[in-house]
């Protein structure tokens, strides 16, 4: 029901695409997930579309997946194609995933998504070798402070945890 409302929502049915992909970069889903059973919303180009004066940063992607038993899970995630932790903007970053949250989920579309979910993930998706120990120099330091920045949603705490392309959306069996 609630996947079938959000396709028929004037404000977002444009953004939602058949997968989360940007800058050549995307993230798989699990086959075991029918494609009614998951929405794709490309939330970034919602944004865009707006035409503000100022428009804030958004994550690429916000994947609802409606779980076996009850309840959905929910996929927030970012795309960039980068190999260097240097590159990374760790204020732009945090904004991107604070707007998901606080603008697009609690506030703009607080009807669909204001609700308790059986899993939030936060994915970001580069190539940085995020296999290198905390203490390489490669891995660095923003990527290490992106991944130790915590933003609330519904009186939890979440994580960003980077992947290497491509990783997998799970299905939820709640």
């Amino acid at each position: 029901m609630l996947l079938n409302n959000i396709k028929t929502n004037s404000q977002l049915r444009d953004f939602i695409k058949a997968e989360c992909s940007d800058e050549g970069i995307c993230v798989e889903i699990d086959n075991k997930i029918a494609k009614n059973e998951y929405l794709v919303i490309k939330v970034d180009d919602f944004y865009n579309s707006l035409g503000l004066e100022y428009t804030p940063a958004s994550p690429d992607c916000l994947i609802l997946i409606k779980c076996k038993n009850k309840g959905y899970a929910l996929a927030i995630v970012e795309l960039k194609n980068i190999n260097k932790s240097s590159r990374l903007d760790i204020k732009n970053m945090t904004e991107k995933f604070k707007t998901c949250f606080d603008d697009f989920m609690s506030s703009r579309f607080n009807e669909y998504f204001d609700q308790n979910y059986q899993r939030i993930q936060l994915f970001f998706i580069s190539k940085i070798n995020i296999h290198s120990s905390s203490k390489d120099p490669s891995r660095g330091l923003r990527l290490e402070a992106l991944m130790n920045k915590r933003f609330r949603f519904r009186n939890k705490s979440y994580m960003i945890r980077p992947y290497n392309p491509t990783p997998l959306i799970k299905a939820c069996y709640n």
